[in-house]
């Protein structure tokens, strides 16, 4: 019989270990956007603490009514132990004249203590320095945790999805998008040129609506340009539930507007809140519209909730928003 080298054995075992080191991680615990802030009391107090405190508490844009972009709760560092580290965002502050190296860091999956965890660290010789930290990174900041939130919902979509609705959407349009399978076909009106698809609740209702122009030029993606695009688009696939009504943008309300890349291809956002023309119904509305340059086409994907029952809907926009960063062309 052949000799077992054990101590070979308990090497490899130990590798394999630390490879998936992840997989056995507890899972992390809150809900979506809510955030730790680990700080002492002079942290808090100082001009950068309270920087800190009140960008969290900002109030998110495109809601009907005011809600803050993250929940906030402040810790002392003596607090924060045992279950408190398995929070799914903790952001860790530390001030002292020890600090050898000044700065913000952001920590991966493997150095967190939970699987997921958005885990940050900002460091600081002094109050002035902590000022200057927080106010230089504030939009670095924001969009770590921001992006760790819409990177959790799209992982479990990922997971959960609607091969069928997506198999749609890569037949008619050629392009990749993930539809949770909670998500079914909205109604009659999505066919070929135009798909609604929406996971309904008796409270609730979370959506996504997809269609496509093309692409002449530059003004393509002006904001008016894209909001009428929008507005005849909708009038003709969306009707209400009275007679005549159809959902349009709500002009009443700003509307705002910014380019990004997503997924390695150019793309316009618009955030604002929809209506029911003739009729009482409305909420927040999430749209980008994607350059699909390969087939000098626009493809827009238009993302909106309607909760009337509750008044926070900062959550359902984020998952809603979600789905809108996991387009992909196969260029790309």
């Amino acid at each position: 019989m052949k000799k077992v080298n054990y101590l070979a054995v308990i090497m490899i075992i130990i590798l394999i270990g630390c490879k998936n080191s992840e997989a056995y991680k507890p899972n992390i615990t809150g809900n979506m956007g809510e955030v730790i802030i680990v700080m002492n009391e002079k942290t808090r107090t100082s001009q950068g603490g309270q920087y800190l405190y009140n960008m969290f508490r900002q109030e998110m844009q495109g809601l009907p009514q005011s809600e803050q972009l993250f929940n906030v709760s402040v810790i002392s560092p003596s607090a924060f132990k045992d279950h408190i580290k398995l929070f799914r965002n903790i952001l860790i502050v530390n001030v002292s004249q020890d600090i050898e190296q000044e700065g913000v860091k952001y920590y991966d999956t493997n150095n967190a203590w939970a699987k997921e965890q958005a885990l940050m660290a900002i460091e600081a010789k002094n109050f002035e320095k902590l000022n200057e930290l927080v106010e230089n990174y504030e939009v670095k900041i924001l969009g770590f945790f921001l992006s760790a939130e819409r990177n959790r919902s799209m992982n479990y979509y990922r997971k959960n999805c609607n091969h069928d609705l997506m198999k749609q959407i890569s037949d008619t349009w050629g392009f990749n998008m993930i539809i949770p399978n909670s998500y079914k076909t909205n109604s009659p009106k999505s066919g070929e040129n135009f798909k609604w698809f929406s996971l309904e609740t008796a409270l609730t209702s979370e959506a996504i609506m997809i269609y496509t122009f093309d692409y002449i030029g530059e003004e393509t993606f002006y904001k008016e340009y894209l909001l009428n695009k929008r507005d005849s688009v909708l009038k003709a696939n969306v009707p209400g539930a009275v007679e005549g009504s159809y959902m349009s943008t709500e002009i009443d309300f700003p509307v705002t507007y910014k380019s990004l890349t997503v997924n390695g291809h150019e793309t316009f956002e618009l955030r604002g809140l929809w209506k029911v023309t003739g009729d009482l119904m409305g909420g927040p509305f999430v749209l980008f519209a994607h350059h699909d340059k390969t087939n000098n086409r626009v493809v827009v994907t238009d993302g909106y909730v309607y909760a009337p029952e509750k008044p926070e809907k900062r959550n359902h926009v984020l998952k809603v928003e979600s789905l809108l960063y996991t387009v992909k062309f196969p260029e790309n």
